[in-house]
């Protein structure tokens, strides 16, 4: 039987697993660069890494996939988020728990779209979703209010999510239920590739393409992890659509160069330095984009 939930459970698998991210927008360009410090670095970054079960798992932020979003230029759709209501009528485990990761994402893209109204009613969702999936004592009602009123404050909004996700970690490190953490990660992970590949001019956006060319490590591991914590056998269709997508990621090529590391002997901190960009053909783009619809759909059927 699992443990019994912490007092900021909710909060970190609804939020802190999905609002990652603790820097602001990312600059804009025509190729990746990444610079890895062999020194600890606590600046901003594009993904966290989670401790499930004993392994290491990486998770893009949906709060920078978010920035990304706004700064190429495409346009605030709040059409693109989940129906509030569908959390309503589902039932079971998988499809609570991948709903409550989908609301996620979607509250990360309309809270940094400044759209406040509609970030509230995602709040008010997942704390019902949460009470489905016997999580009604988690929420930290402290953070929870810091959280509404700071929604017209960047900074604020991505220091919250620092907290939270801290509050995540400590959460997956001491509990049991494996399997509802991996869920919400695929249907957060699964909703932030939906609102960034369903506007056809993310193929414009260089520094888009690349974000959705870095998901394939990212999905191998969401496969991984829940073919590991499905004991009941329960997630056997979206494991079967997942390995689907996988195939159609391997339509993306990559370019790698790599580059000279650099030193700063003052601070006795060497930088590895690579550049890499990704190419991903319109139809390949088209087939990944339909493909995560058609899973998605079945997320809210």
């Amino acid at each position: 039987m699992a443990s019994p939930l912490s007092s900021t459970a909710l909060l970190g698998i609804g939020l802190g697993l999905l609002l990652a991210g603790c820097g602001g927008p990312e600059q804009q360009g025509d190729t990746a660069t990444s610079a890895d410090s062999l020194a600890t670095d606590n600046s901003a970054k594009e993904t966290e890494l989670l401790n499930v079960g004993g392994k290491l798992f990486s998770i893009p932020s949906p709060v920078q996939t978010a920035f990304a979003i706004r700064a190429a230029g495409l346009k605030y759709n709040k059409d693109l988020t989940a129906p509030l209501d569908k959390g309503e009528s589902l039932t079971g485990r998988v499809s609570q728990a991948l709903i409550l990761g989908v609301y996620g994402a979607d509250l990360a893209y309309v809270t940094v779209h400044k759209d406040g109204q509609r970030a509230l009613a995602t709040m008010q969702s997942i704390e019902k979703i949460g009470g489905r999936l016997e999580l009604t004592n988690a929420f930290d009602r402290a953070l929870l209010d810091r959280f509404r009123s700071n929604l017209g404050s960047e900074d604020s909004l991505l220091r919250f999510s620092g907290t939270a996700f801290r509050a995540a970690d400590q959460y997956l490190k001491n509990n049991e239920r494996h399997d509802v953490s991996a869920l919400v990660l695929a249907g957060g992970w699964l909703e932030s590739l939906h609102l960034t590949v369903s506007d056809a001019t993310a193929l414009k956006d260089q520094t888009l393409m690349n974000r959705i060319g870095d998901q394939k490590s990212t999905l191998d591991g969401l496969v991984e992890l829940i073919t590991a914590s499905d004991k009941d056998g329960a997630s056997a269709e979206l494991l079967a659509s997942l390995k689907e997508l996988q195939g159609l990621f391997n339509g993306i090529t990559r370019t790698y160069a790599f580059e000279q590391p650099v030193t700063d002997p003052a601070a006795k901190t060497t930088f590895i330095n690579s550049r890499s960009t990704v190419v991903i053909p319109a139809e390949t783009l088209a087939a990944i984009s339909a493909k995560v619809g058609a899973i998605r759909s079945k997320i809210l059927a």
